[in-house]
């Protein structure tokens, strides 16, 4: 429509369509952090193929929150990222019909994922509707091999524990440390299932209003499925390829090391078997010191930080650490540790000593001199 506009009236169009870019980028620094944002927008218009993502809302949701819902794809088409919809189970028909009636953005039904490309090329979003088909599928139906991310929109948004809280990440094929709600342990079977034929999908819970920070931030706004990474401990540097590691410290850090030479201090490496995620541990007469803890761009919001503190935390009962203090990752620390200490640019943690232990901790972590070049916001 956009399109077609620009054809009648360039030099409104053209004024629309600088006011548009400026009006997203306002929307955008609304769910979060420039420098996220930015970098999803960017990572998933370089993937390659046209269908961006499939969406799979309840049917009811077309109801209840059609609105919310038509917001999101006008959005995302702006964007140039082009959803696919699935709508399956009873009351898809029904909702097909109240999501026709939306108008904008314009729709189209198709029954091939064949007619995807055709479709999108016209600027209209596909919807499958698969009334009679189970969830699964339904999905095998109608996913493109082009697409890896599959966005299942509830109303209830995440998947819930047994107590009612929402987990951030379930793992298919390694120990989750948690156990699903009765009522959403179909869901999890279905996304478990996807991934046991497709390991490559990108598997999220969320509701219609937590969508786009769910696809544009770190954090995320519900549970996102994955089988799980492979974390292998090193004794010191044994085994590992220093030039990755000191790659991806770099590439976390955004800074070069000062000196390769630091890693040789490396007592403990835990590692991400793709070189996605580290932590580095030294031995200090205080106690275990986590020097380094990385995690590569690429791999940002899947969920690889937490498996790896929780590989760490199972051998150490206690640890320290120190982060710059305008680090956006403080937030998380702040949840993680027992205490903190603010001193000049460094925010000093520690997690498991006693008392009397802490103020030689945080002399010890002030006094290291930096690890990286024109260091900002290295620990």
């Amino acid at each position: 429509m956009a399109a077609r506009r620009l054809f009648r009236d360039p030099p409104r169009a053209i004024i629309t369509a600088m006011l548009l870019d400026k009006t997203i980028r306002l929307f955008l620094d609304g769910i979060g952090r420039r420098e996220e944002y930015e970098f999803y927008l960017e990572k998933f218009r370089s993937a390659g193929g046209r269908c961006f993502a499939l969406l799979v809302p309840e049917p009811r949701l077309i109801g209840e929150a059609g609105e919310m819902l038509a917001f999101d794809l006008h959005f995302l088409t702006r964007l140039e990222l082009m959803p696919a919809l699935l709508l399956a189970g009873p009351g898809a028909e029904e909702a097909w019909s109240r999501l026709e009636g939306h108008g904008e953005p314009p729709f189209r039904r198709v029954g091939d994922p064949a007619q995807f490309d055709a479709v999108a090329a016209e600027g209209l979003i596909p919807v499958f509707v698969r009334e009679e088909a189970g969830m699964e599928e339904a999905i095998g139906e109608t996913l493109t091999s082009s697409a890896t991310r599959i966005h299942f929109l509830r109303s209830a948004g995440g998947l819930r524990d047994a107590g009612g809280r929402e987990i951030l990440y379930l793992y298919t094929a390694r120990e989750n440390g948690v156990q699903v709600s009765e009522s959403d342990q179909p869901a999890a079977r279905t996304a478990t299932e996807l991934l046991e034929r497709r390991p490559d999908l990108h598997i999220s819970f969320t509701s219609p209003i937590h969508l786009l920070p769910e696809i544009f931030t770190v954090r995320g706004a519900g549970t996102v499925v994955r089988r799980g990474s492979v974390i292998v401990r090193h004794e010191g540097l044994e085994g590992v390829d220093r030039a990755r590691l000191a790659a991806l410290l770099e590439q976390s850090f955004g800074r070069p090391l000062r000196d390769p030479a630091i890693l040789d201090q490396c007592a403990e490496c835990y590692l991400e078997q793709d070189y996605r995620g580290a932590v580095v541990l030294e031995t200090l007469p205080e106690g275990c010191y986590l020097s380094k803890f990385a995690v590569g761009a690429e791999a940002r919001g899947e969920g690889i930080a937490q498996e790896l503190w929780r590989e760490v935390r199972r051998s150490h009962a206690a640890l320290f650490w120190r982060s710059h203090r305008g680090n956006p990752v403080n937030q998380w620390y702040d949840r993680l540790a027992d205490g903190r200490h603010a001193v000049e640019k460094w925010r000093v943690y520690w997690i498991g000593f006693d008392a009397e232990r802490i103020p030689g901790l945080i002399r010890r972590a002030t006094d290291r001199p930096p690890d990286f070049m024109e260091d900002t916001a290295a620990g």
